[in-house]
Order: C-alpha cells, then structure tokens, then sequence
C-alpha cells in the first residue's frame, strides 16, 4: 500500500466524470478544484461528479475547493501576448491587456518606484517607475509570452486586499450545496487568516470542513507555527512561495515546513511542478522524479499534480507515474531508515497522542500487520499518522465526511462503520474493518486504537489501546499453564489418547470425570470445559508444561480434527493456526 497520498487538481483534460474515475483508480485521493480558473456553476457539477465517483469506488475520493484568495491576476485574453524587455508598461486595473497596458483584477498602486512586479510564477520581471492616480507605471527588466489570467506578484509589499475577497464568498456558498470535503486557503499570512476562513465557513453552518493553509507568502513562513496551529493542514505551495522569496531558499523552506507539520501530525501536501514537464511528454524529468523522491523521504503527506492533470495531455498516465515513483521509495530501505528515525514525540498534555505512540512501537515489535484507529472525528487516525507505523492505518468512522477527509492523511486506509452499543462491538467493527480493507487476514495481529466516541455512554473520556488476534474466537477461559499452540482438536469425554495424533490439544467436556489413557506425550494443549485450577488435567499440564484453558466450553459444531489455537496466556481459544500463520507473515 502507498502511504503518502496524491492530489490531483481537474480542469478542462480530466474533469468528466469518466476521467475521475480512471484518476481515482490510477490513485488520486483528493480531487482539488481550482476557484482561480472556470467558473462557479461548473466547479459544483465537477464536485458532484467527484461525488458519485467516491460512492462507486472502494477507496474514498475526497473534494478539495482551492479558493482564490486575495490574488492578483492579468486580464483575460484570447491570445498570448509578447512583452518586450526593457519596454514600458503600465498596470490598470482592467479586463483587456495589450503589450504597453495591462490590466489586472486589482489594483497595485500600494507600490512604491523601485518595487519589483513579477507575472507568470516570475517569468516576466518588472520593476516600478511611477505610481500615477489609475496605476502603476513600470520597467520590464525581462520579458517573455504573456497568457490569460496569469498571477500577479509584488513581493514585500501588501495589497490590502480581504483574506475572504467577494469572489472566495461565492465560492464558499458550494460547501454547504455540494458537500466540499477540504477548503484551500490562498496567501495566508498569519493564523489571523486561517480564523478568517473558518470564521467564514462556521457562518454557513460548515464549521466540520477543515482549512488547509497555503504557504505562499514571505509571512506566512515566518508565521509558520501559528498557522500551523490554527490550520487542520498545509500545503507547500512553491509556486508562489518561489516568487516571493528567494528561489535558492524554498528547498530548505519545504523540508522546514514539511519537519513542523510532522512534529505536530498535521497533514501537509507537497505541491506545484512536482512532474510539470508531463503536460506535454510521456515521461518526467529525472530532477522532477527526484524532486518526488525527495518530498516522500522528508515524510509529506501528499504530493500533488497540478496542471498536469489539469489541462496536461494525459493525465491518468501521470498519476500512473506518480504511484510508481511514491511506490519505489516507500519500498526503499532509506526511507524505512528515515521512517525510524523520525519518529516525534508526543505532546504530554495529550492522551490520545501517548497512546497513538505507543500503538506505533506495539505494532512493530509484535510484528503486527495493521494499527486499525476506531475515530469518530479522526482525529485519533490523524495522530496515528503522525508517527509514521510501518504498517497500514485503518481508520474507522461512522462519519461519512471524516472518512473522505482522512484519505488525506499518510498511511490511513478509511472505511464506513456505523456507531455501536460497545466498546467492544467498536473494536470488533475496526477489526473487521483491517479484515475487509485486506491490510490484515484472520490470524494476524492487529493494534487497535479507539477514540473518543461520544454516541458511547462513558467512552467520550478515555481512549483504549488493545492488541488483538483477527481470528475467530471459540472459547475464552482461565489461563491455567501458559504458552500458545496450534494443532488438531480431540473431543475426549473419557480421555482414551489411542486415536489421538501427536500435537492434539484436547478438549474435556464438562462431563468429563476419568484420566488419560495412553501415550499422553501426544498431547500439545488442553481446553477444559469446567472451572478449576488444581484438578487432574491441571496436573497433567503443568507436569507436560503445556498450554491449558480452563472454564472454556466449545459449541456443538467445533468437530474432531479442527486446527485450534490455544492462547493460555490470554484465557483464548482461536479457530485455526495463529501461530503457523504469523510465522509465515
């Protein structure tokens, strides 16, 4: 199974509903829409086509609105135009643009002479001369092909444009009408920002729809921790972030961010030109497949396509790519080797976080196949994440919202599961689920983890950490003498051992009142169906050293010759060979 997770942004190449199928089984995770292009109505027919692919799929497809923000952009145009170097141009605001005027969705007379004005991620450069009354007069230091609808940037310098602009509102209004799982935030500058947005959706009754934080500012990296601490996630958004500050420190910007969202489990996703040249070739770059490389060994949550599957020319076969790539190093022993090394502490004020810690180390050293977090918020499958388990994480929720946010999360394999009456019929749920996802068979062991379930009468305060056997159970008693076995099982109401082959487990009905006769070297465990710890069979046990249950009856239908398992130290008894079957794992 991949860990780290792929988004995938549509646009016109891969926005019918055919393509987001063929995406989500190619393994896109996350569907993002991007509010800067198209327009509103059609974002909601694509969020409802997302929609009905995530019900026909095993794996959830969650929808991500990318809003626009407080972002400056050129005017839309029909054909591209040349800007000269060392031409003169002025920026109004406007909806044409020609070579000499450019008109912008707003206005940037906050400049001062000498501010620099970058298009297009920074390819055409301008430095400003002269602010006038309607714009601003400026240089073009190094010009290029100018396109439609191309972002805007004055590096240091603050537009005083709102955080949620008149457009972002209009956008806002799809998450309540076609259930957005996850809401971008633009050009966040500070946590202020991140309340903002929240405050914004919580007014339509959309508080249960996280904020994901873009770091595409100069503040914003230095106001990193507390945006972190306000946002549910964050994406590393080099496009911008490369524009506004130096090119040279956004390697080291990414791998700062990237470490801070791991110390505090907070989703992070690794975005823009990941695989840029695929728009148009069949093949990556080996920077781009390494710069991949690179974003999954520092332990990102998610890597994300932008126009690659957007507008690029094939854009299954990318997320194709991606899979590969992702799948190679997860398979590598140098990011098993930083996965070890990695591992954060958790933060003591916390219960779950101690908890979801030690689910990481139990399930190693048990030799686990899966750690399955029951969550009713997922949070508890969030902080699992966090410290990275060398096996799947299942996720169970009865919350259908919380099941498509958590495929966001590195490692999570969410499913549906209904609430329940129990904190056992909670824990048998998330067992089966490890069953059906296939992240466990019937005689693996499992770490299983539950959260705070609030539909459960005294379990909204504590959290349970239990390791568990997936294998039927058939009877549970006393441990008498310990030790676990596997073998055949012998009903002997009068303890005759001649038909009994070596290895037998034997099981004493309740009316059983004799002693063994024969070899009873042949004997690998006893289940006794009556209480007791001093009786004869005790005896025997305790003087062949073997497994013994007692107190354990077995129904009708467990016949002679069935393979058990004998666990005496649990008090269990499973159907089947536990012990050969971890062995082979």
């Amino acid at each position: 199974m991949r860990r780290a997770k792929i988004v995938c942004t549509l646009g016109p190449a891969s926005d019918d509903r055919t393509t987001i199928r063929a995406l989500a089984d190619a393994g896109m995770s996350v569907a993002r829409l991007n509010a800067s292009h198209g327009d509103t109505d059609h974002r909601g027919e694509v969020i409802d086509r997302i929609r009905a692919v995530d019900d026909a799929t095993d794996q959830p497809l969650a929808a991500m609105l990318d809003l626009q923000g407080p972002e400056v952009r050129t005017a839309e145009i029909d054909e591209p135009i040349e800007i000269a170097t060392d031409s003169e141009v002025a920026f109004v605001e406007g909806d044409t643009a020609t070579p000499e005027r450019i008109g912008v969705s707003h206005g940037i007379t906050e400049t001062d002479p000498g501010d620099r004005v970058l298009l297009d991620d920074g390819r055409i450069e301008a430095t400003v001369t002269e602010v006038t009354d309607d714009g601003v007069r400026a240089r073009i230091d190094s010009g290029g092909e100018l396109g439609s609808r191309k972002g805007v940037n004055v590096p240091g310098v603050d537009l005083g444009l709102p955080t949620v602009t008149d457009a972002d509102e209009r956008e806002l209004d799809l998450v309540t009408e076609h259930d957005v799982d996850f809401v971008a935030a633009s050009f966040i500058g500070d946590a202020a920002d991140v309340y903002a947005v929240s405050d914004a959706l919580e007014e339509r009754g959309a508080s249960d729809v996280p904020v994901v934080a873009k770091i595409e500012r100069a503040d914003a990296v230095e106001n990193l921790d507390g945006i972190v601490d306000a946002a549910y996630g964050v994406m590393v958004a080099r496009g911008d972030l490369g524009v506004e500050c130096p090119l040279e420190d956004v390697p080291m910007v990414q791998k700062r961010i990237i470490r801070k969202c791991m110390e505090t489990g907070t989703p992070v996703i690794t975005a823009t030109e990941m695989l840029d040249s695929m728009v148009r070739s069949r093949r990556p770059t080996r920077a781009e497949a390494s710069d991949v490389a690179n974003a999954v060994l520092d332990g990102t949550d998610a890597v994300m396509l932008s126009g690659e599957t957007a507008i690029g020319d094939q854009p299954v076969h990318v997320v194709d790519t991606m899979d590969r790539i992702v799948n190679r190093v997860e398979a590598s022993d140098e990011y098993a080797e930083t996965r070890e090394d990695r591992v954060p502490l958790a933060q003591t004020e916390s219960r779950t976080e101690p908890l979801a810690r030690s689910a990481r180390f139990l399930a190693r050293d048990t030799d686990a196949a899966a750690v399955v977090a029951a969550s009713e918020s997922g949070y508890t499958a969030r902080k699992t994440a966090k410290f990275r388990p060398a096996v799947p994480v299942v996720a169970t929720t009865p919350n259908d919202r919380v099941r498509r946010q958590l495929a966001l999360s590195w490692g999570v394999q969410p499913m549906s599961a209904g609430y329940h009456g129990s904190i056992e019929d909670v824990m048998d749920a998330a067992v089966s689920g490890a069953l059906e996802t296939g992240a466990a068979e019937s005689g693996d062991t499992i770490v299983v983890l539950s959260g705070m379930m609030t539909e459960l009468e005294g379990t909204n305060t504590t959290n349970t950490l239990k390791l568990h056997v997936a294998a039927e159970t058939i009877a549970t008693g006393r441990h008498v003498v310990g030790g676990r076995v596997s073998g055949p099982l012998r009903r002997l109401p009068d303890g005759d051992l001649a038909d009994a082959p070596a290895g037998t487990i034997a099981y004493l009905p309740a009316e059983f009142d004799a002693e063994f006769t024969g070899d009873t070297g042949r004997l690998a465990g006893i289940v006794d169906a009556r209480p007791g710890m001093t009786g004869y069979p005790a005896l025997v046990a305790r003087e062949l050293g073997i497994p013994m249950v007692s107190g354990a009856p077995l129904a009708a239908d467990v016949t002679d010759d069935t393979t058990v398992t004998v666990d005496a130290e649990r008090g269990v008894v499973y159907e089947g060979d536990v012990i050969g079957h971890a062995q082979r794992r």
